[in-house]
């Protein structure tokens, strides 16, 4: 979380080109809203289309309220809930198939999405390498802060903890409570460490060049009217994007995993590439990790709640395919923890979960999976072994004393050699 006395220290942005993309993506919320104001009388393929146009105008105004928010507010209750509102269009999707006791589908979009983030992260040092040769210049290395570490702990401490969901094959609530209470930890954690500067990029560096007497109503308008533009549409949308995959023969399952992240995480994938194309990917890559924390504690944990406030047990049932793509999520989460370990990302490692991302995406078959997981597994624990003086530091950052970063301690610059 940002400083929120802090503000940015260039010179302001041009008004026009971010408020003309900010009424661009409003008024895709609004065709969202007349889409499934009228649904009713439009073919289920016009409507899917309208529902996702709207849903991704939504999620890009509330990325940006987000992003603003966590600059213009203050205390630690109200920087949880912009964090929140970050996630809010997947989270509402991914809760609405537990409380209606869709078991089969509660899974999809999490591992869709959270896959989706890590990979990104993970593959950035190959885009950063690719517009340097572009420019013809040398590609920079990319330095993670030391403060990344309480992101990699708490997610190393998260699927070692989802190992034995995946292996019972149910998510119970007490599972649930443990996980919320590991996005408590962070929420609590990342508001108290010293951060970079500000990643204030685009349409949420326009809303803090605005008056400081309009910065807070503007935002948290922006926060309400998108947040209800979400919380009406996600769901329709998600009804339409089934129906339509079932008249092409499209697997629903991998129609959720597949489609609705690449429509809840464009805005992020967008605030990274801006990052990137402005010399900042160690920014853009904590953002996805930020984002991967809040699929793995608040998503997750969510679910048997969610589940249990339907009307089903205590227990969220899962069946041998949706432990496989937790399984598969996981591997991708721990090889990613380790790759990151140092700080330093590697091509080698980006071309790896990059490569195990495509394949699985191209043949979407539970053997490419299980092998995907096994691989991915072998590595993560490889790298985990050769890298067992980092792992210390991540523990120390998610459970450790604030205050003291562990790049300060005697011997960390030489573990990382």
């Amino acid at each position: 979380m940002t400083d929120p006395d802090r503000s940015n220290s260039g010179p302001p942005p041009e008004a026009a080109p971010w408020r003309r993309h900010l009424l661009v993506a409003t008024s895709c919320a609004v065709l969202g809203l007349v889409v499934h104001t009228t649904g009713s009388f439009l073919p289920v393929g016009v409507t899917t289309v309208g529902l996702g146009v709207g849903l991704i105008g939504a999620s890009f105004m509330l990325a940006w309220a987000a992003d603003a928010g966590e600059t213009v507010f203050s205390g630690g209750l109200v920087l949880a809930a912009v964090a929140l509102v970050g996630v809010l269009p997947e989270y509402t999707i991914e809760v609405h198939f537990a409380f209606v006791q869709e078991a089969g589908l509660v899974t999809a979009n999490l591992t869709g999405a959270t896959r989706l983030l890590l990979t990104g992260a993970t593959a950035l040092p190959l885009l950063v390498a690719f517009l340097a040769q572009r420019r013809g210049q040398t590609p920079p290395p990319i330095r993670l802060s030391s403060h990344r570490r309480l992101e990699l702990g708490i997610l190393l401490v998260t699927v070692v903890f989802g190992a034995q969901v995946v292996v019972r094959g149910s998510l119970t609530v007490i599972d649930g409570a443990v996980l919320l209470a590991f996005y408590v930890l962070y929420a609590r954690r990342v508001q108290g460490s010293p951060d970079e500067a500000p990643a204030v990029v685009g349409v949420a560096a326009g809303l803090l060049s605005l008056p400081p007497s309009y910065r807070r109503p503007a935002v948290a308008a922006l926060i309400v009217g998108a947040g209800l533009v979400v919380v009406t549409i996600a769901n329709p949308f998600t009804h339409a994007l089934l129906a339509s995959g079932s008249s092409l023969g499209i697997d629903p399952y991998l129609m959720i995993q597949s489609v609705v992240p690449a429509a809840t995480e464009a805005p992020e994938v967008v605030v990274v590439a801006v990052l990137v194309a402005n010399r900042r990917p160690a920014q853009g890559l904590a953002l996805f990790l930020a984002s991967s924390v809040s699929q793995w504690t608040l998503g997750l944990g969510s679910l048997p709640i969610a589940y249990m406030a339907g009307g089903g047990g205590i227990a969220l049932p899962m069946a041998p395919r949706e432990q496989l793509e937790l399984a598969l999520t996981s591997s991708v989460t721990l090889f990613v923890v380790a790759a990151l370990a140092t700080l330093r990302p590697e091509r080698a490692d980006a071309f790896l979960v990059a490569g195990v991302f495509a394949a699985q995406v191209v043949w979407p078959t539970a053997f490419v999976r299980f092998a995907a997981t096994f691989i991915l597994l072998v590595f993560a624990i490889n790298l985990l072994a050769s890298r067992r003086r980092e792992v210390r530091p991540l523990l120390r950052a998610a459970f450790g004393r604030t205050g003291r970063s562990s790049s300060d301690e005697p011997g960390a610059e030489a573990a990382h050699a």
